[in-house]
């Protein structure tokens, strides 16, 4: 089987199926494609610029997120089934872009990107006029609608996240 090298992914599986589902020539010649959560961001960082649609396959709205601010993705639901993703891809079929589940509200927003930028309560309050209790309340709205369970795997997923900047 002849395999993309423009599918980034850790897992052996998610690259021999989208190199199957697209073929590698029409992948090669078109796409990069990054499994969000099994690649090394840092070394497809650099083809985010580059002549081709970059397509990430996300799972979480915390990775959209934090890749949102980049230019030129398309964002893939990784649970989508198969002709989702190819009237996604090929006949650009915007019906089945990853869709935000629970979207932020503005605040909620400001206080995800205190967040990334690794400001703890304190700093967070002052930067942004609240209490910190306010910023608890906030960070535990986070939790739920981002469908992470407790602040501490918030944290630690916004610290995977932030591999991506």
């Amino acid at each position: 089987m002849d395999m993309s090298s423009s599918v980034f992914s850790d897992d052996y599986f998610f690259i021999v199926g989208i190199s199957t589902l697209l073929t590698s020539e029409l992948i090669d010649k078109n796409y990069y494609i990054v499994d969000v959560e099994a690649a090394n961001f840092q070394q497809v960082k650099k083809y985010f610029f580059a002549d081709r649609k970059v397509i990430a396959f996300i799972s979480n709205d915390l990775d959209y997120y934090a890749l949102k601010h980049l230019p030129g993705i398309t964002f893939v639901d990784k649970r989508s089934r198969i002709n989702e993703i190819l009237s996604c891809l090929l006949a650009n079929d915007s019906r089945y872009i990853y869709r935000v589940k629970c979207p932020l509200s503005v605040r909620e927003s400001e206080v995800l990107s205190c967040m990334q930028k690794e400001l703890d309560v304190n700093e967070i309050g002052k930067k942004l006029g609240m209490k910190v209790k306010t910023v608890y309340s906030h960070r535990r709205r986070l939790a739920s609608k981002l469908q992470v369970g407790n602040r501490i795997t918030l944290y630690r997923n916004i610290i995977r996240a932030n591999l991506y900047h």
